[in-house]
């Protein structure tokens, strides 16, 4: 690759347009792109926005080989977030727990605050699917004032993303909301489109728990046509799960919202497969049982809830798992 090419990517990555970045690179060897530590990471943050979680699984061991090789620490940082933060999506927590606590362990070394915030955030993330919300909690908190520090906008927010998934778990609707408000404050300011997206999604999920439909179905809108926009399909999937949800609270006031609330939950489930996010698949059969049963069919519910609670299990999302255990008790 020449140097013109070369500013071409660095172009197309730094206006997040991820899908043309991913077809610039995809003719190149993996091999050479690993190697090349001015694209490798760009290359392996082009795969996760574009849903390729398997591809960026298998480049990211690359990369980390090739970065080892190179004896350059910061890039076998960075392969190894890469390479978590894909067996996360993949519903192998255990493989990324791993990954992060090296990473935590190679950032304290090497004293790169930035990669010790990454590696919090996302200890973070894992233990809140284990239901272990206020040891997430502690890790954002970690995260934050490393960020603040460092001038990383975009590493608060991701943070302040998160930190809304652990207020929602924990009930605590409000403080979820201000959360999901400051991520996407933050993420537009930089701009960060995918992450303004989700978390405008999130929003949208706290404000059906508060029974505001009207502004969930807005922020929905919203943060669908971004997602689009910018080719995102596992927040497209996500802001279709929520509005499968909203739906399913309209099913009886609304003549035809079960059809929709489904069609919703079936597009959505169609991409969390293609992307490979187990996490999300779970999600989507079990609030597409709830609907079934929302309409009185239990017996079309049952294999949606136990699929998902066995991928539930398989990831580690205990708390989740349990909450399916109890819902195909009252079905049966």
């Amino acid at each position: 690759m020449n140097e013109a090419e070369r500013r071409h990517a660095r172009s197309l990555a730094e206006s997040g347009d991820w899908q043309g970045l991913v077809e610039a690179l995809e003719a190149l060897e993996p091999a050479v792109l690993a190697d090349d530590p001015s694209l490798a990471y760009r290359y392996g943050e082009a795969l996760y926005h574009t849903g390729r979680m398997r591809r960026l699984a298998r480049f990211a061991r690359a990369y980390e080989t090739a970065a080892r090789g190179r004896a350059d620490m910061r890039d076998v940082m960075q392969a190894t977030n890469l390479r978590g933060i894909a067996a996360f999506e993949l519903g192998d927590t255990e493989e990324a727990r791993v990954a992060f606590d090296m990473l935590m362990e190679l950032a304290e070394g090497e004293q790169d605050q930035e990669m010790l915030a990454r590696a919090a955030n996302n200890l973070g993330a894992i233990a809140n699917l284990r239901g272990r919300r206020h040891e997430a909690l502690a890790y954002y908190s970690m995260a934050i004032p490393l960020y603040q520090r460092l001038g990383q906008a975009r590493g608060l927010a991701q943070t302040h993303h998160n930190m809304g998934l652990s207020y929602r778990d924990l009930g605590r609707l409000g403080d979820a909301a201000d959360a999901y408000a400051r991520a996407v404050e933050l993420a537009a300011a930089i701009p960060y489109r995918p992450l303004v997206a989700m978390s405008m999604i999130g929003r949208a999920e706290v404000a059906l728990g508060l029974e505001d439909i009207d502004l969930s179905l807005c922020l929905l809108d919203r943060g669908l046509d971004l997602s689009r926009a910018v080719a995102d399909p596992i927040s497209e999937a996500e802001g279709l799960r929520v509005r499968g949800l909203a739906r399913t609270k309209q099913v009886r006031t609304f003549a035809g919202a079960g059809e929709r609330a489904r069609a919703d939950f079936g597009a959505a489930l169609d991409l969390a497969r293609t992307t490979g996010s187990r996490l999300l698949e779970a999600e989507i059969e079990r609030d597409l049982g709830r609907l079934w049963v929302e309409l009185g069919e239990p017996r079309e519910a049952e294999p949606l809830f136990r699929a998902s609670r066995r991928t539930f299990e398989e990831i580690g999302a205990v708390a989740e798992a349990g909450a399916v255990d109890q819902q195909l008790q009252a079905i049966a």
